[in-house]
């Protein structure tokens, strides 16, 4: 009598199967670290008022083309606006706190800054954060 062999070693999962196993690990644990990443409120209104401050000073305290006589003064003028920004520090960082709204979005948060008539969008995300251009505040909105 013959006997038919049958398969007694079970049928191997496919490999897509095994990849797509290890692809919802890594996207699970890539979330989860993004999670906790997610940096607060006050991180960004310290990384808002630096590039604030940053920004006035580039602006305002800059040096100019000026005559020799009055470089003394100018360099003076120059060191008490930068001291001026820097007392102004606190001042700086409650106006970007009154001016910012955070969508916490889990994974990332965006923050939007309305300020001197413009639109700042932050994403912070993995204790980072990327500032896309300044948009104008359209009146009618």
């Amino acid at each position: 009598m013959s006997q038919d062999k049958k398969s007694s070693s079970y049928n191997k999962a496919p490999l897509y199967w095994g990849l797509s196993k290890v692809g919802i690990i890594f996207l699970t644990v890539g979330a989860t670290v993004m999670g906790f990443t997610n940096p607060p409120r006050d991180e960004y209104v310290n990384y808002a008022s630096n590039k604030l401050a940053t920004e006035i000073k580039e602006s305002v305290c800059k040096e100019s083309n000026v005559p020799e006589v009055l470089n003394n003064l100018t360099g003076d003028l120059l060191k008490s606006c930068e001291k001026l920004i820097k007392s102004q520090r606190t001042n700086i960082k409650e106006i970007m706190d009154n001016a910012t709204k955070r969508q916490n979005l889990i994974l990332f948060s965006l923050y939007t800054t309305e300020f001197t008539g413009k639109r700042y969008q932050t994403i912070g995300a993995v204790g980072n954060f990327l500032t896309f251009p300044p948009q104008k505040i359209d009146k009618n909105e």
